[in-house]
């Protein structure tokens, strides 16, 4: 019986050992690896295919402590769009799938890249992690390795593009510009009225749907007060930056208004003025009748990209 034990138990021990790689615990080995890696390696002047790998060894050096979602400055977005990935800790098991080669559908890999892309850049899951382990480096790399795929990012209309821009020179410089475009597309598709300029719209076929989504908004809900003054155009940076400005702006800031009032929806949502918009608040603060023109230009900007998203995921 002791013999019996006794292979048993070394028996035991090497099957342990063999299985050690493919098992949660590889971590014990390759987080103290994780931590000499980013001792000695240098941002800018290490290859890109020591990065690579320092990348991949640093996926199995997370023990999913969960660190990182407690001071995530971005956390708070879950409460709002149901998507795991925007948690940094979840965020590694979804990139541990994407790099082990798994089929991924479009959903789940659109997924990916908004939770990716849900970040403020603000490096404390990096200063926190007890492993050591360059989350800011890793999100970058693969949202931009996501974003070549072609899937519209929404989000990269939005102020979180903030980081993206002041890395251009470190990423690919030359398809900087390709995700912008192609999710700006993406809307303009959706919105018919605007690529026939010279068609005569029928008042009858007014949204009222889209004057109520509106109305429910205490800044939005000011377009009726708006009386065409032009202030608001006259005074915009952006629009003076053009000679012909309703060629390259499509709806001018007044006209936005104008469309609002009248339910026409695919004007007001369609126009590049919206996405063109400094928010430096000059029309909202000369206004005379008081409309929170930029206050409005945000929601449009939301519903915009809401009534998109919804269509684009279904």
């Amino acid at each position: 019986m002791p013999t019996i034990l006794w292979y048993i138990h070394f028996l035991a021990c090497f099957i342990g050992l063999a299985y050690l790689p493919f098992s949660k615990m590889l971590h014990i080995f390759v987080s103290p690896l994780s931590l000499l890696a980013n001792a000695v390696m240098e941002k800018g002047k290490s290859e890109p295919a020591n990065i690579a790998t320092r990348q991949v060894m640093e996926l199995d050096a997370c023990t999913h402590c969960c660190t990182c979602t407690l001071n995530c400055s971005a956390a708070v977005f879950f409460e709002i769009f149901p998507n795991t990935n925007i948690l940094p800790s979840e965020k590694i098991i979804s990139i541990k799938a994407l790099a082990a080669g798994k089929e991924l559908s479009e959903k789940e890999l659109r997924h990916i890249q908004e939770g990716i892309y849900l970040c403020t850049n603000c490096n404390r899951c990096t200063v926190v992690c007890p492993v050591g382990i360059n989350l800011q480096d890793l999100w970058f790399n693969i949202r931009e390795s996501l974003l070549k795929k072609g899937y519209p990012e929404f989000f990269a209309l939005s102020p979180l593009s903030f980081y993206r821009g002041l890395m251009k020179e470190a990423g690919d410089g030359d398809n900087y510009q390709k995700p912008l475009n192609q999710t700006r597309k993406a809307i303009a598709d959706r919105c018919e009225l605007m690529k026939m300029p010279d068609k005569v719209l029928a008042l009858s076929n007014i949204d009222s749907a889209f004057k109520g989504i509106l109305n429910k908004s205490d800044q939005a809900n000011t377009f009726s007060g708006c009386f065409s003054c032009e202030t608001c155009t006259t005074v915009c940076p952006v629009v003076a930056g053009y000679d012909n400005p309703r060629e390259v702006l499509g709806l001018l800031p007044h006209q936005i208004m104008n469309a609002c009032g009248l339910g026409l929806k695919d004007l007001a949502l369609g126009s590049n003025m919206l996405w063109d918009c400094l928010t430096c608040y000059q029309c909202q603060e000369q206004c005379p009748q008081g409309v929170c023109v930029t206050d409005i230009l945000y929601e449009l900007k939301n519903e915009a990209v809401q009534q998109v998203k919804e269509k684009s995921l279904q």
